[in-house]
């Protein structure tokens, strides 16, 4: 597994270009957070509602292991923000075969065989009609 992005998250962390805690939510709203990062150990409440606000405001989110999230820092944190834009974008590039659809996060992998299927079904429709 590569571990580029986690190198990314730390020097952000030495840039102060990291919110996190209790104002990881506003800096969404206020839309300075670029790319939001949180542990699958999250707890469901907490993760519904930065869900809703990513969505809602359209930032790309990255669901990692906890393990991951550990070596981010000597903090124990389960959900950051990052606030400059090419940390986010190098961050998210690094991460790959990760797109956003329709404000989801999926696999490339979970996106091309829906739309296999979907190909296969309509041309089954026409050779039927």
């Amino acid at each position: 597994m590569n571990k580029k992005w986690i190198n990314l998250c730390q020097l952000a962390f030495r840039a102060n270009y990291v919110q996190y805690g209790s104002k990881l939510i506003p800096s969404i709203q206020n839309q300075s957070a670029q790319l939001v990062i949180f542990s699958r150990s999250i707890g469901n409440n907490t993760r519904k509602k930065i869900l809703d606000k990513c969505k809602t405001y359209q930032v790309p989110y990255l669901e990692v292991d906890p393990l991951e999230m550990d070596q981010l820092t000597s903090k124990n944190l389960v959900a950051l923000s990052i606030l400059n834009k090419d940390f986010a974008q190098k961050i998210w590039n690094d991460r790959k075969g990760m797109v956003i659809v329709d404000g989801l996060q999926q696999t490339k992998k979970e996106t091309e065989p829906q739309s296999l299927c979907t190909k296969q079904q309509s041309s089954a429709a026409h050779k039927k009609g």
